[in-house]
């Protein structure tokens, strides 16, 4: 069986804007669309927030025709059809305006990229912030019972002067009424918190099948042309191999480029572990999978689960997201032991001389048959419980492509932070090893495959 995985890296190689920070620089030209603009024409809009902005051409003109499209319905009796002019846009900016998540993600970028940082920022890691503080700050407080000690700033800077006007305290998740008229509990911070994270999210979702999958794709990769299918003959029949495929991502990149040519129903062998974005879903059936890890420790998190919403685990189950690589492991398990059981058969004969040979013979039906392509991931261990049930098993070989040898580098990091230092160097060492990084390969315009 061969199992490709794949990380954002992957979209990033075929020319695709689907980082972070790609879909805030969109947000921040779409306001401009929809906001008061004081009678600034088509041409200062373009001048103020498209001509200087490196970006994928195609976006660019999508949002240049919305402007114009709103700037000729002036009459009160055309309001409406601002509405009808462009439904996902304007649909997008009703998600992403006076949302908290994006009020606060903006100047952590702005700071970032005018420091020269090139404005990287992992939505995961800040909102993993604000949640331990908030649950911190919650259960502090829980633990104090004279209502007059409660404690009434925020730990969060931005919490704290979001929520600067309500002079009182902060009440616990199930406040008890202790008359103070212009408190806020934790339940109502908590709940606007997750509100605005799936309002987020359905706005990504909006950006990647509205603009970024709508982008032509002219670069290919030539390792995944070679492992998303191959061609093999059993006994004189011809036929096509395709490889089991787990997707970090929420686009349909992989299907579009690599099998969609062969005619074949994806979901058979694409298993998005995260969602997948789909053009027709709202806020309700959205499935994309946007949260944190587990941060509490054995003992709290069966017992704190105040802010579970926000786990991936937890997201992942509740949005019913691909599992279908837990079968594709079982199988892989299964295969080892197998083999184990065979050896151990093997031990018991008289014949020992034979003995090599059927050993030889038993690695090559059980131990040779399996591997695992990792293309475009960084290996982080956010996703490490995932990760271990696909390497850390004796009868897989797994290969890690990078990008250049500072992202290989990383990859080592990280990976060392997934199955530890000591199953890394026995992996990556010896005839036998079952680790091995490899370059990638340059991208290829399609036409020149």
């Amino acid at each position: 069986m061969k199992i490709l995985v794949l990380g954002n890296g992957f979209d990033l190689a075929h020319k695709l804007p689907t980082k972070y920070p790609d879909f805030l620089e969109f947000g921040k030209r779409v306001f401009p669309v929809y906001e008061n603009t004081e009678g600034r024409g088509v041409h200062l809009y373009q001048q103020e927030y498209l001509c200087d902005w490196d970006f994928n051409k195609e976006i660019k003109e999508k949002l240049e025709n919305a402007y114009s499209s709103r700037r000729k319905i002036t009459t009160k009796e055309n309001v409406s059809q601002i509405e009808t002019s462009d439904l996902k846009l304007n649909e997008m900016y009703t998600l992403i305006k006076d949302n908290i998540w994006i009020q606060y993600f903006l100047p952590i970028y702005a700071d970032r990229k005018k420091n020269g940082k090139d404005g990287w920022i992992d939505f995961e890691s800040e909102i993993s912030e604000v949640i331990q503080s908030l649950d911190d700050d919650m259960h502090g407080l829980s633990q104090i019972y004279n209502i007059e000690d409660i404690v009434k700033d925020l730990s969060n800077d931005f919490l704290r002067e979001m929520y600067s006007d309500y002079i009182d305290a902060v009440q616990p998740i199930n406040p008890v009424d202790n008359g103070f008229s212009e408190g806020i509990s934790f339940k109502e911070i908590r709940d606007k918190l997750l509100k605005d994270l799936n309002r987020l999210i359905k706005a990504f979702e909006i950006y990647l099948t509205e603009y970024v999958e709508k982008i032509d794709i002219e670069v290919i990769s030539p390792d995944i042309e070679e492992i998303a299918a191959t061609i093999y003959d059993d006994r004189g029949q011809k036929g096509i191999l395709f490889s089991k495929v787990i997707s970090f991502n929420y686009t349909n990149i992989y299907e579009q480029i690599y099998l969609r040519k062969y005619d074949v129903d994806c979901n058979d062998y694409v298993d998005y572990i995260h969602g997948k974005a789909n053009a027709n879903n709202t806020i309700d059936t959205n499935n994309m999978v946007l949260g944190i890890d587990e941060y509490l420790g054995k003992k709290k998190r069966n017992k704190y689960v105040e802010f579970i919403t926000f786990k991936k685990f937890y997201q992942r189950i509740h949005k019913g997201t691909g599992c279908k690589y837990k079968e594709w492991t079982d199988t892989i398990k299964g295969d080892f032991a197998d083999y184990q059981i065979e050896l151990e058969k093997s031990k018991t004969e008289k014949n020992i001389m034979n003995l090599k040979a059927t050993v030889n013979k038993l690695k090559k039906q059980y131990l040779n048959k399996h591997h695992v392509y990792i293309f475009g991931h960084s290996l982080d261990v956010t996703d490490k419980d995932i990760l271990r049930d696909l390497i850390l098993n004796d009868n897989v070989h797994t290969t890690i492509f990078y990008h250049d040898k500072d992202a290989m580098g990383q990859q080592i990091a990280n990976l060392v932070k997934v199955i530890g230092q000591d199953e890394l160097i026995r992996r990556t060492g010896g005839k036998d090893k079952l680790i091995e990084f490899k370059p990638q390969k340059p991208m290829k315009e399609i036409k020149e495959l």
